[in-house]
């Protein structure tokens, strides 16, 4: 019998709590997650357990690491793993949400639109100077332009889509709210 597999993510930027309750599907049958993994995440199997997940976007310093954690941890959160800036925890079911009001939820998209929109900035810049060194130049230049241009217009779509998606959850955050503030 296999001790660990593979489930792709939904795209946390577009079903994140999809993802989250799936992972608490596969915990009730045993499969807990051990860490992300290409596209996804890595399950290993255990004990079949009734726990609810979330996920916390926030780029630390080794320093603040520490109390970071223990700040979940005081709230009966268990860090599970991290990729980057994307961090999941864990807690039984009937723990406090982690975000349980619409300005903090707010405040969790607000730093996860930042990275994106600064890396679609990024690809858009190199798109762009790609562009022209394909168009503007000849030979082996025009070949590495020529590669540039459609290596980053191939992350930039994605990478917008994504940064988008966070958008549309902040202003529909702010609409619950009783409008844009």
């Amino acid at each position: 019998m296999r001790n660990s597999k593979y489930i792709m993510s939904g795209g946390l930027a577009f079903l994140e709590e999809s993802d989250m309750e799936r992972l608490r599907k596969k915990s009730l049958r045993g499969w807990h997650i051990k860490k992300f993994s290409f596209l996804g995440y890595r399950l290993e199997r255990g004990e079949p357990t009734d726990v609810i997940y979330t996920i916390d976007y926030h780029l630390l310093n080794e320093e603040d690491q520490e109390e970071y954690f223990d700040m979940f941890k005081m709230a009966g959160w268990e860090h599970v793993c991290t990729e980057y800036n994307m961090h999941i925890f864990k807690a039984p079911r009937g723990t406090k949400p982690i975000y349980s009001d619409s300005d903090t939820k707010k405040a969790k998209y607000s730093r996860l639109s930042k990275l994106w929109r600064n890396t679609s900035i990024a690809l858009l810049s190199l798109l762009i100077v790609s562009s022209i060194i394909t168009w503007k130049t000849a030979g082996m230049l025009q070949s590495i332009g020529s590669v540039g241009f459609t290596l980053s217009l191939v992350l930039f779509v994605p990478c917008c889509m994504t940064y988008i998606a966070i958008l549309s959850r902040i202003l529909k955050k702010e609409t619950e709210d009783g409008g844009v503030k």
